[in-house]
């Protein structure tokens, strides 16, 4: 079968979710070693010479198309360039994973990672409006939907998506490295990292947007500043909440101990896991919660909203509190900062529970699904 697969978020130079969604699944489709032939399609410029990524592999077809930028000329892209590209490669089912399927061609899967911005200001309002068209549009035109959490799957539904179309496949993440240089040293790239390592540091992860409610996390550790040895680390890019997450950390006078290090690379990200005391995650609203997964990886505690997605990610093995009540993160970094066998009583649950989440299941279950849809009509 010729499976095609939209693979431009892999070319962004600061990775995101979907792009390590999107590279952790194609290299285990490749590993389940089918003979289905896999062609990767992406735009690039006139010039540029086709990815490096998985070229040479023998069941790899690069399809990186010299075109305008696909964010200003969308429609041309989705809705004549692409399914005439499928229809002449005689493609069997194409993949999305990021949302949206073409208006034409063979049988499609479109991936759904969250529905966010249907209940929330995520990206402003008239790039949320926009995108919730483009879902809308994609989730009607796809032969079938996968939801990366049950959590997404019902709100799919909830939008009107046939139930008995919409599939919940959980995704792997990305293990915990065993590189030994991936700590905190004294040439660290990290402002004050031997007295990071010293204390010791509660952890977030993820862009400054409203949805991470980072505002919050940092007001419910000034609660307790004064009783924990630990100080705050804020490590994303910087989103729409930057000014409000800064202004939060001068209105409590907490600027001595909170780090606030912007994006990181995955080295940072790897050396910033393993020297955790505690992840902290209070977001509003999440479609799956990798970052949950990956900090349980690397032996970290984890505390984490009560809501959406959240619970299934965190199953059981950290601490779930409800962020619209005050008090309620503040007396969770509290219990997990004094009680030492709380701590590692979630570490021995988070290694089990991380487990269940690889990207060899992932990848099997896309591909029968990929096999259902190629076998079905729109």
């Amino acid at each position: 079968m010729r499976i095609g697969i939209f693979v431009q978020p892999v070319a962004v130079s600061q990775k995101t979710g979907i792009s390590r969604y999107t590279v952790g699944l194609v290299e285990a489709l490749l590993e389940l070693g089918t003979d289905d032939l896999f062609y990767l399609y992406y735009r690039r410029q006139k010039n540029d010479p086709v990815k490096d990524w998985l070229a040479g592999h023998p069941r790899v077809v690069h399809r990186g198309f010299a075109f305008p930028d696909i964010d200003e000329r969308p429609k041309w892209w989705w809705d004549y360039y692409l399914p005439a590209r499928l229809v002449l490669d005689r493609i069997s089912v194409f993949h999305s994973p990021s949302h949206i399927v073409p208006s034409f061609g063979p049988p499609s899967v479109v991936t759904i990672h969250d529905l966010a911005y249907y209940f929330m200001k995520v990206k402003g309002e008239g790039l949320d409006r926009y995108l919730k068209r483009w879902t809308d549009r994609s989730m009607k035109l796809a032969t079938k939907v996968t939801a990366v959490s049950q959590s997404t799957a019902n709100d799919c539904i909830g939008q009107g998506v046939d139930r008995e179309k919409v599939h919940v496949i959980y995704q792997g993440f990305e293990s915990a490295v065993s590189d030994p240089a991936s700590v905190l040293s004294e040439d660290s790239a990290f402002p004050d990292s031997q007295s990071l390592l010293q204390k010791g540091y509660v952890l977030f992860m993820g862009t400054m947007q409203p949805r991470k409610n980072v505002p919050y996390l940092v007001e419910e550790y000034a609660r307790v500043a004064s009783q924990v040895s630990w100080d705050l680390v804020l490590a994303g890019a910087p989103g729409e909440s930057s000014d409000d997450v800064a202004r939060s950390i001068d209105r409590f006078g907490v600027g001595d101990r909170v780090h606030q290090l912007g994006f990181v690379d995955d080295q940072q990200r790897a050396s910033l896991y393993r020297n955790a005391a505690v992840f902290a995650y209070p977001s509003r609203y999440e479609g799956f919660g990798l970052v949950v997964l990956e900090a349980m990886s690397y032996g970290v505690p984890v505390v984490a909203s009560s809501n959406s997605s959240l619970p299934e990610a965190v199953g059981g093995a950290g601490t779930l509190v409800d962020v619209d009540r005050e008090g309620s993160l503040a007396e969770a970094i509290l219990e997990l900062h004094d009680r030492a066998e709380l701590r590692h009583s979630h570490v021995e649950k988070g290694y089990k529970h991380v487990q269940r989440f690889s990207w060899e299941a992932s990848a099997a279950q896309m591909l029968e699904l990929y096999y259902q849809a190629a076998s079905a009509r729109r």
